[in-house]
């Protein structure tokens, strides 16, 4: 071996072992920018977290593709969360320790929840992708947390106000909701506006009856069916969802329950009890993160599209996709605009942030970051066809009309019936 030589493998060895030594965050500023996708990868809500996958992966394509960010190209780094939080801190505490403060994914609200401090913490940022918790922009608000797409609040006031315009004949509402932070949540907030809205448009006070809780992760509803058989509802609104959503539909059928009611609101399912029930469906409406058809035209979204059918062979991406796509944007313009990564200079410019989506341009609320976007509902039938459903008309409410004010720290208050 030439001394030429030993001394190149000197130098070579002498290179590694200082970029070894660096702490975790400095090496981290070198290469590829790398960024935590947190989601449900196994478990009941796989399916979900499959979309929030396939979104965030289009988008770090379209992204380096353009060039990457700052002139680095970016890579995801995968966790699974099993939609748990136990499972969700290990993976954030891996991701943070390694250095990568970003972060997204996060479709459970008691993911989010457990997140938060030790986001904060750490120094990372975290960015949702359809957890349905008002908690994370009220009482348990952290300012490493952000939600880019619409708020449950605003999702579910629209809903409630929709139900009063539709249906101002049917006053008597129940829920069919999951015993746990999300259904609890968005019971409440349901509630709160039926009581607000039904005395303004009809005149009539609706009569709330108590909702039935639903297990969480099971495979036997029938319990809790039979329960909901025999309250005198006329509506119902649905929080259970994913694959406890098609199980309890599918269990329901059996018994009849669903055609008890005279007109179903479903929370946020978009279309996956209808891909799971197809000619069984029951006509619905149904909150969406995003509907393709109602964004034809935008070029983010025509694009997001092709791009989605082209990877999966499905021209009709749900909502959890769009989110995914969404936030990866947000995290480009926040660190364009700043020219920086670290984690102050991100949560900067996130905050009062306008950027463009699949949705049309959105807005991060500076206090409280949450998204203002327009809110997207769809009426569903089953149709007998090889697709088995349809949507027979849909709406856009502007997001601003519905979403509660910023209150930051500080827990809403809310009706009671």
């Amino acid at each position: 071996m030439t001394s030429l030589h030993r001394r190149t493998l000197f130098k070579q060895a002498a290179v590694a072992a200082t970029v070894a030594s660096m702490p975790a965050w400095v090496r981290a500023q070198s290469g590829p920018l790398r960024i935590g996708l947190i989601t449900p990868l196994s478990g009941p809500q796989e399916f979900i977290g499959s979309y929030v996958k396939n979104g965030a992966e289009i988008a770090v394509e379209q992204i380096n593709k353009a060039g990457g960010i700052l002139g680095r190209q970016v890579a995801l780094e995968l966790r699974d969360d099993k939609a748990n939080p136990a499972a969700a801190l290990a993976a954030a505490r891996e991701l943070l320790g390694a250095g990568i403060n970003l972060h997204t994914g996060g479709i459970s609200s008691a993911v989010v929840l457990a997140l938060a401090p030790v986001m904060q913490q750490e120094k990372g940022v975290f960015m949702t992708c359809g957890a349905g918790t008002e908690k994370m922009n009220h009482e348990n608000y952290s300012p490493n947390v952000f939600r880019p797409g619409d708020a449950p609040d605003a999702r579910t006031r629209a809903q409630a106000k929709l139900m009063a315009q539709k249906y101002p004949q049917i006053t008597r509402w129940t829920g069919l909701v999951p015993d746990h932070e999300y259904g609890r949540t968005t019971w409440s907030i349901f509630v709160d506006a039926l009581l607000e809205f039904y005395p303004a448009l009809t005149g009539k006070k609706p009569e709330i009856i108590d909702p039935v809780l639903m297990p969480y992760g099971v495979s036997d509803y029938r319990n809790s069916i039979t329960q909901a058989l025999r309250q005198p509802a006329d509506g119902v609104f649905n929080c259970t969802y994913g694959g406890d959503a098609i199980t309890m539909f599918q269990q329901a059928r059996g018994f009849g329950l669903m055609s008890r009611y005279k007109v179903i609101c479903d929370a946020a399912n978009e279309f996956l009890v209808a891909r799971g029930l197809k000619q069984q469906l029951p006509a619905q409406w149904t909150g969406m993160h995003y509907y393709a058809a109602a964004n034809k035209g935008n070029p983010i979204s025509d694009r997001f599209v092709a791009d989605y059918t082209a990877r999966t062979k499905d021209p009709e991406p749900l909502g959890w996709a769009a989110e995914a796509h969404a936030s990866l944007y947000a995290l480009l313009k926040a660190i364009e605009k700043g020219k920086s990564t670290d984690t102050e200079a991100v949560i900067a410019n996130l905050k009062g942030l306008t950027w463009d989506t699949v949705t049309g341009p959105r807005t991060m609320r500076a206090e409280d970051n949450q998204a203002i976007k327009d809110v997207e509902l769809v009426y569903l039938e089953p149709a007998d066809d090889a697709k088995g459903y349809k949507v027979a008309q849909y709406v856009k409410v502007d997001g601003k009309s519905v979403l509660f004010p910023p209150t930051p720290g500080k827990k809403l208050q809310l009706r009671t019936a």
